[in-house]
């Protein structure tokens, strides 16, 4: 039990700590997603947009989200959820998950942290879970906004559409922030961490965006987190069991 309330006091101390940041990010987030939503109506009867990005090549179409943009899915895939969103949501979770131990190691507060009557793989937990914590608030924010303002921009989508949506989002971003984390930690370097992680989610997503066009690289897509996150379309298909 003492080990158990040592943990939730590293977990309350990591987010406490921050509060003032995450309440700007939060604030930030909410203003991202409500303007998206809000720009849908002025979009939603314009048929134009939509020859605009037919005309476009499948690749360059597949990395933004798909050639329509009126539709509700075809609107919130190419400005929200294709690139956008999960880029901002990257930007803090690769931050913070490099720096939550590699970050401690190199301004040489680690040994006071590991100095902690917990064992270390406990304090490792303790410092993803903030990481995890922050993220699912952030995909929370713009599931409420989603969900509250679905029938009155006339989104009309169904609810557990929605869900999914944000649910594989929050799966893709937690994946590479932890990512992110285990590598910085390994080597005791932050800056390595956001590197490579950063860079296979750059290269994927390339990976992703192309492989409709050029043969080989479809057999590397099973390898892009991207194809797992966007390939099931969870707008119009629901939450995907297997991705």
């Amino acid at each position: 039990m003492t080990l158990l309330r040592s943990d939730m006091t590293l977990l309350r101390s990591e987010l406490g700590l921050r509060r003032g940041s995450l309440l700007s990010w939060a604030i930030g987030v909410l203003l991202l997603v409500g303007m998206i939503v809000a720009f849908y109506p002025a979009v939603r009867d314009d048929e134009s947009l939509n020859s605009l990005y037919a005309s476009l090549s499948p690749s360059l179409q597949a990395l933004l989200g798909g050639a329509d943009l009126t539709s509700p899915t075809g609107f919130l895939n190419t400005q929200m959820f294709a690139f956008f969103l999960p880029a901002v949501l990257l930007v803090y979770g690769l931050g913070r998950g490099a720096a939550s131990i590699a970050g401690e190691e190199e301004e040489r507060t680690l040994d006071l942290l590991l100095a902690q009557p917990l064992p270390r793989s406990w304090a490792y937990a303790q410092k993803a879970a903030a990481v995890a914590v922050v993220l699912t608030g952030f995909a929370t924010i713009t599931w409420v906004i989603l969900v509250a303002s679905n029938s009155v921009v006339r989104f009309d989508l169904p609810v557990a559409n929605l869900s999914a949506m944000c649910l594989q989002m929050l799966g893709f971003c937690l994946a590479l922030a932890l990512a992110a984390q285990a590598i910085a930690a390994a080597v005791g370097r932050r800056s390595v961490g956001i590197a490579a992680v950063g860079a296979y989610t750059f290269v994927s997503y390339l990976v992703y965006g192309l492989a409709p066009t050029i043969t080989w690289l479809q057999h590397l897509r099973p390898l892009s987190l991207w194809r797992w996150y966007l390939l099931n379309d969870p707008l119009a298909t629901g939450f995907g069991w297997w991705e």
